[in-house]
């Protein structure tokens, strides 16, 4: 329901109100004291498994899973008090919340518990991470506290015991109050106001990546009121008004923005902080310092900010926390410039593969884990950082390769590799001497009392020799095909057909390799049957339609003079004056020649032809341009009378008749109105149309199916006949 225009302007006033980022929780409060006065805020109590998360949550940043199991711990240690919580909600708005909130949560790989996204009734703005708590509690999720937990799992039994308070709110869920959603359709902004004022300081801190999304939003939005690029200065108090604790990175943040953002859609942005989101807490900061070396320009290539390898680098310094001022300020160098545009590059390069082969890649949080990691791979391997037991790479487009394989199991799609050529292996695998050790993959190797390998098909599947593999060998490019492993030899078919035996001890010293073989071409051996199809052969016969509509319009078109169009209060076509019987033709001319099974019989005719393809018909659409009001005098109008004709069911108040008239092609025959009496002048041009009535049919009842009361009649009366003639 829309809203009355007093509360709309009273709403536009409390946004006006909080423009300027002064006194922002007093204006929220007042906000929802009137919307309870205005009957558009209620108060129900929820269990947290009917409750999402609302979109403009947290400037679209949702919850911070490390947060939320943080808070866990919190609650359990200092208690739970009802009163401190203020939980508010919106109603639903349409099923594109429920996907969103779905993405959230498998973007969250568990952490957060799961979600039913048709179970949700309402949508939270405030109160979101204690919700995501009870939720956890009540599905008896993982988690590390155990004061509150059994065998991993949070215990409701165990909270009961500790906090019964925090039990009730868990069995039970919180009360909430929740906005209207006609609230939120028309003032999507005053959502986020209310958001905001809930994640002051006062409550639950702002990741630095909110701030920085919230910096974004904000900047593309004055831009587009003022048609202007904003300063910060026209920015500072709004993005400030809800003191988040990283208030000093701001104007390094909005100079990190401008440069490596993404955008107006913000991707780089939004693929960052859907990684970050699920592995780090809101307290985790990279301060000042850190923002203001992110955001320089990268020297003699201040026109190329590589923003990719940016957002690379920032990945690894809020995961990993190994990258120091000194790395962020290599990545701005001169002398390093050609490198890490280089690696730029390749993160857009395979971010490009992956949108051609697996378009939805970024809803797969899988996918982009695996992309995290690719990036800050590339990252230390650019500046030289070191990781410890991470593979050591020679080039980025390795580092590509390897992550393109990861994505084609991910994704299931064959992903292109163009850099198979410089693919890198990994250290040779363990000989049969070091055999004891466990193997890279974390397959302990059992040796048998002989000094064999014990279970040799599995040592072989956990180094990627899997049965019916491709394998190549290194020194003279040999190839076959894995066939059978037999004690300690492996057995595989060669091209020729012949099978070879080769050591297992030889494999799992690196002398193979597995390799994907390259796909064969399929060849058509004759084009001819593919010469012909329906849907050509039916575009021909639609293109034949138009110029006979031409000839027909050119040849029997007559009577159009003595019509005139009634626009108000009804369209009406008139006779202007008498018209004799047979004088008036109409031709239905238009540039629309539909195909299709079906047409919609109040607005298409038929066209009649010897097409036998398939069950499609051929019909004519109205193409009419009506003079309207407001029309200057450039605009175009076209009238054709046949469009204009009205229909009746009532046969005997009719005055034209439709019937099929054929051209030059006698296959096809056009639908053309005739008059079939005289028409009086003023009189209504009206067509007869049967009127289709469905009735649902009659059950019948074969003569040998009668009802019981029809056989006991029966046979009362044979019995009464029996009797009189005894008598």
């Amino acid at each position: 329901m829309p809203l009355q225009s007093d509360v709309r302007e009273r709403l536009q006033a409390f946004l006006r109100e909080a423009s300027d980022g002064d006194g922002l929780v007093r204006i929220v409060e007042n906000c929802l004291n009137y919307l309870k006065s205005k009957h558009l805020l209620t108060s129900m109590k929820l269990e947290a498994s009917l409750v999402g998360i609302h979109p403009c949550n947290r400037d679209g940043y949702g919850v911070n899973p490390q947060d939320v199991r943080d808070l866990v711990d919190s609650i359990v240690d200092v208690g739970y008090v009802p009163t401190r919580v203020h939980a508010v909600g919106v109603e639903v708005e349409g099923d594109w919340v429920r996907q969103w909130n779905k993405k959230l949560f498998e973007s969250a790989h568990g952490l957060l518990g799961s979600l039913e996204p048709e179970a949700i009734k309402i949508t939270s703005i405030c109160g979101s991470h204690t919700n995501c708590a009870l939720r956890l509690f009540q599905q008896g999720a993982s988690h590390g506290n155990e004061v509150v937990s059994v065998g991993g799992k949070l215990s409701m039994e165990l909270l009961r015991a500790r906090d019964a308070s925090f039990h009730e709110a868990a069995d039970q869920g919180l009360t909430w109050d929740v906005i209207s959603s006609s609230v939120a359709e028309e003032f999507p902004e005053l959502i986020s106001l209310i958001s905001r004022s809930g994640n002051t300081s006062l409550q639950r801190g702002e990741h630095e990546l909110q701030v920085l999304r919230r910096i974004h939003s904000t900047y593309y939005r004055l831009q587009t009121q003022t048609g202007q690029a904003p300063a910060y200065a026209a920015l500072k108090k709004l993005i400030l008004a809800s003191k988040p604790s990283c208030h000093a990175s701001v104007p390094h943040m909005f100079t990190f923005c401008l440069k490596a953002s993404g955008g107006a859609d913000a991707s780089f942005l939004q693929e960052t902080e859907s990684f970050v989101r699920a592995y780090c807490p809101s307290s985790r900061q990279l301060g000042p310092v850190m923002w203001e070396a992110f955001g320089q320009d990268c020297r003699g290539h201040q026109s190329d900010p590589v923003a990719a390898f940016r957002h690379a680098l920032m990945k690894q310094a809020y995961l990993r926390q190994n990258v120091s001022i000194a790395d962020v300020k290599k990545m701005t160098s001169k002398e390093l410039f050609p490198k890490v545009k280089e690696a730029d590059n390749m993160i857009l390069t395979v971010r490009g593969i992956l949108r051609d082969g697996a378009r939805d890649f970024m809803t797969d949080s899988r996918v982009v884990q695996a992309l995290a990691t690719m990036d800050m791979t590339i990252a230390s391997h650019v500046l030289g950082i070191k990781v410890p037991d991470e593979k050591k790479y020679k080039t980025v487009q390795a580092i590509g390769h390897d992550f393109l394989l990861v994505a084609r199991n991910l994704t299931g799609v064959a992903l292109p590799l163009p850099w198979e050529s410089v693919s890198e292996k990994s250290e040779p695998a363990a000989t049969a001497a070091t055999a004891s050790q466990p193997s890279a993959a974390g397959v302990m190797l059992e040796l048998a009392e002989d000094g064999s390998i014990k279970e040799p098909e599995k040592v072989l599947a956990s180094k990627g020799f899997a049965m019916g593999a491709h394998i190549r060998r290194k020194v003279d490019k040999i190839e076959g095909v894995l066939s059978e492993v037999k004690g300690q030899m492996v057995f595989v078919k060669m091209a020729s057909g012949k099978t070879a035996k080769v050591d297992l001890n030889v494999i799992l010293a690196g002398d193979w390799v597995v390799f994907v073989p390259r796909v064969q071409p399929t060849m058509l051996d004759s084009l001819d049957q593919y010469q012909h199809h329906v849907d050509f052969d039916a575009s021909i016969l639609a293109s034949k339609i138009q110029p006979e509509l031409y000839k027909l319009h050119q040849s029997m078109e007559c009577g159009s003079e003595h019509l005139k169009l009634q626009l108000k209060p009804s369209r009406m076509l008139l006779a202007n004056s008498d018209i004799k019987n047979q004088k008036l033709c109409m031709v239905p001319m238009t540039n629309k020649v539909v195909q299709k099974s079906q047409g919609q019989s109040n607005t298409m005719f038929e066209v009649q032809t010897d097409w036998q393809g398939d069950d499609r018909k051929f019909w004519l659409s109205g193409a009419n341009i009506l003079p309207k009001d407001n029309d200057d005098d450039t605009c175009k109008h076209v009238l054709v009378p046949f469009w204009l004709v009205q229909h009746s069911h009532q046969e005997e108040d009719c005055n034209v008749k439709l019937v099929w008239v054929a051209g030059t092609d006698k296959s096809i025959k056009i639908p053309v109105f005739k008059n079939t009496k005289k028409i009086p002048e003023g009189s209504p041009i009206v067509a007869f149309r049967s009127k289709t009535v469905q009735v649902a049919p009659l059950d019948e009842v074969e003569d040998d199916q009668k009802t019981s009361a029809q056989k006991r009649a029966s046979a009362t009366s044979g019995g009464s006949s029996k009797k009189a003639q005894k008598k």
